[in-house]
């Protein structure tokens, strides 16, 4: 059976968008996608409505069973005035925004599930699979129960969907990234290939670099702040939350001793 749903389509366009932007003669065809994938969001109330309830049920987090679960149904009932051929119609229209490459299996699998459950509270009541509707609900409410760090992508960060924020978006991400040094895209493409293993050793390279550097700083005017750089480089906590941060902030500060 084939997968569809707009949490996918919306891995496939911002993982497309993240490559893409590596290469500048790909610029414009980038921004052409997260434009198309945006409108036919906005255009469609159904659609707009399963990207608001994927993101809900995706970043909340309650750790008592009742009140997730009554969480969960609140977020389905929004689809009671739908019929499952008319969110087939609707999925149709992002089919080819998806592709094979979605780097996030879990993520997958919960859309998979959310989607599961809307389908099954709109579909006829012979044609429901009650397993897969039991694995679904289970897999969502493990989900809103457990503890998360929200991380908002290119496309995700957009609560209200119109032609302003296509615009906003596009043009923010093309001021961040059209303009960087091979350096910078280098460390960047490293930190999206990055496990958490990776990162520390990355956060490790860069931190010595930079002590290493500060050590060769000769103007008279830095010479009294040396000390303090060094002991807040030094004090920089190593966790999941801050390694991105604290990465790119001794890049920044590497870069502008060379």
């Amino acid at each position: 059976m084939e997968i569809i749903n707009v949490g996918l389509a919306n891995l496939c366009v911002s993982n497309k968008l993240k490559k893409t932007y590596f290469n500048d003669s790909l610029i414009n065809e980038s921004k052409e996608l997260a434009n198309d994938f945006l409108t036919v969001i906005k255009n469609s109330k159904l659609l707009s409505l399963e990207f608001k309830v994927l993101n809900n049920i995706e970043n909340k987090t309650i750790n008592e069973d009742v009140a997730a679960t009554r969480y969960i149904d609140s977020n389905v009932k929004l689809f009671e005035t739908y019929t499952i051929d008319e969110l087939n119609f609707e999925h149709g229209k992002i089919k080819n925004f998806i592709n094979k490459d979605v780097v996030d299996q879990d993520k997958s699998k919960l859309y998979e599930s959310i989607i599961n459950l809307i389908s099954g509270s709109i579909s006829d009541t012979e044609t429901i699979d009650v397993d897969l509707i039991h694995e679904s609900f289970t897999c969502i409410l493990n989900h809103i129960k457990s503890d998360k760090t929200v991380k908002v992508n290119i496309v995700e960060s957009y609560e209200n969907i119109n032609e302003d924020i296509i615009e906003i978006a596009i043009n923010k991400f093309n001021e961040k990234y059209v303009d960087l040094c091979e350096d910078d895209k280098s460390l960047i493409k490293k930190l999206i290939n990055a496990d958490y293993k990776a990162k520390v050793a990355i956060f490790e390279e860069y931190k010595t670099k930079t002590l290493a550097n500060i050590e060769n700083v000769s103007e008279e005017k830095y010479l009294s702040k040396i000390s303090m750089v060094k002991t807040k480089i030094n004090e920089m906590i190593i966790n999941e939350e801050l390694i991105v941060d604290n990465i790119i902030s001794l890049h920044e500060l590497n870069s502008s001793l060379i």
